[in-house]
């Protein structure tokens, strides 16, 4: 089976991506095998010739940047180095709401792709880019997953959030076929009661997956329910975890349950793989040939080794809509060491601060905290939003509408809240004008008040 996925990945997915989609995904991810390798000093010299390229199409093509110049008295011209980022001022959540269309470049305005993210802050994002863009997050996805053996062609079982709603048939019929010949299963982690999970191990038996991928809360309720791991008739050398920080108590259950090492991994919507453990799990490998990930204090001053910061991040080939020190609302722990294996990728020392308190119905099923970024993402008339589980059978979903809530995002989020809670649920919705900050200054999207089933 391993030539399978050495024809898939060698021959199949290359001529795939470049002659009938027409994409170059598959030569951004072959060079990144190189480019993993260079110096630090010479990363750091390709971001910095990126990010010029990148902030003189801004100042040319973008009206939000040519504003944030003009008031500041800045001129591209005179930008020499990555260290004149520090330049410019944070990109936020409202920032993009508040201009979009002056944030789209009007060299691209017509050939943007748009995406919605309902993010770890209870608060949904619309946002854009480009095609160019699309292939470099897929490529440094795939290379981060190649760290684990994930690589294209072999198998690969992932426990995700699928798309809610109906899906049309020929879509469906499409979709199944790309994962037959991809090699990937899917579950949906939304849906994961026992019956399912029981399914899910005697399918994961048959198909016998070189890697599993997931949510963080629903692998570890998946190794949880499994226990005994002679239950497990297969052998997986990676585990990887995506959406949410890996806690080390999870990473324990899992790799003792599985028989695997547990791979973290730190992603979104609007980057895909942000960075990446890889196979010494001292840290996580920042994407650097497509991103600058900067940690940054509340006085804006870089976080020094061992101090936590915001996680600030540019893309540097989204010229469709340039992200530029944008704060993605995460917390990381900041490093300027390197990593034992030789790659000279910077590193996050840790992700803090990103987990999600997970839902428990009356009749036993588990729903996990990303469902409901997942759902709330795709409706524009809703700015905030927060959940809360005051007893097992009673949910509280407090809503901060951007525009008037229309009649039709009532129900549709009716009708799939209903679906994953079960008919037994009290659910409440309270259409509110904010919702505050916890003392230390973050929105948590989902609060559970059951007894044990908080996140610490």
């Amino acid at each position: 089976m391993k030539y399978y996925q050495k024809i898939y990945e060698r021959f199949y997915w290359p001529f795939f991506e470049s002659f009938i989609k027409k994409r170059e995904t598959a030569k951004y991810y072959f060079a990144s095998f190189q480019s993993q390798w260079s110096t630090p000093g010479n990363i750091l010299r390709n971001q910095s010739m990126s990010l010029l390229e990148l902030l003189k199409h801004a100042s040319h093509y973008c009206a939000y940047y040519q504003n944030v110049l003009s008031e500041r008295g800045l001129n591209i011209s005179n930008f020499d180095s990555i260290n004149d980022l520090s330049k410019l001022p944070i990109l936020t959540k409202d920032i993009i709401r508040k201009n979009f269309n002056d944030l789209i470049s009007t060299q691209h305005r017509d050939t943007i792709w748009k995406k919605s993210t309902g993010g770890s802050t209870g608060q949904p994002l619309h946002f854009a880019y480009t095609k160019e863009s699309y292939e470099w997050r897929v490529a440094m996805s795939k290379r981060g997953y190649a760290w684990a053996d994930a690589l294209p062609g072999a198998r690969q079982a992932y426990i995700w959030g699928i798309q809610l709603g109906k899906v049309g048939r020929i879509k469906r019929m499409k979709e199944q076929l790309h994962n037959l010949i991809d090699r990937q299963l899917y579950f949906n982690c939304f849906e994961f009661d026992e019956e399912t999970m029981t399914q899910c191990l005697v399918k994961l038996n048959r198909f016998k997956p070189v890697a599993i991928i997931g949510y963080t809360n629903p692998l570890y309720n998946f190794a949880l329910f499994i226990g005994d791991n002679s239950k497990i008739k297969f052998a997986p050398p990676a585990i990887i975890c995506a959406a949410e920080k890996v806690l080390p108590y999870q990473r324990e259950v899992i790799e003792r349950v599985f028989g695997a090492k547990v791979f973290n991994t730190y992603g979104s919507r609007e980057f895909m793989l942000i960075a990446a453990e890889c196979e010494n799990h001292k840290g996580l490998h920042v994407s650097a040939e497509n991103l600058i990930v900067e940690i940054i204090k509340d006085d804006g001053t870089p976080a020094k080794d061992g101090e936590t910061g915001k996680i600030v991040v540019t893309d540097l080939h989204n010229y469709g809509m340039p992200f530029i020190r944008y704060d993605i609302g995460d917390l990381g722990i900041a490093t300027s060491r390197t990593c034992s294996c030789g790659r000279g990728l910077p590193l996050i020392d840790d992700v803090v601060g990103r987990s999600l308190d997970v839902i428990r119905t009356p009749e036993g099923k588990i729903v996990p905290g990303e469902f409901f970024p997942h759902l709330m993402k795709d409706f524009i008339d809703i700015g905030r939003f927060q959940i809360i589980q005051e007893k097992l059978d009673h949910l509280v979903i407090k809503l901060v509408p951007s525009t008037e809530l229309s009649k039709t995002t009532k129900e549709l989020i009716g009708r799939e809240i209903r679906k994953q809670v079960g008919p037994a649920m009290v659910i409440d919705y309270e259409v509110v004008s904010d919702i505050p900050l916890t003392a230390t200054g973050k929105y948590r999207v989902t609060i559970s008040k059951v007894t044990g089933e908080r996140h610490n």
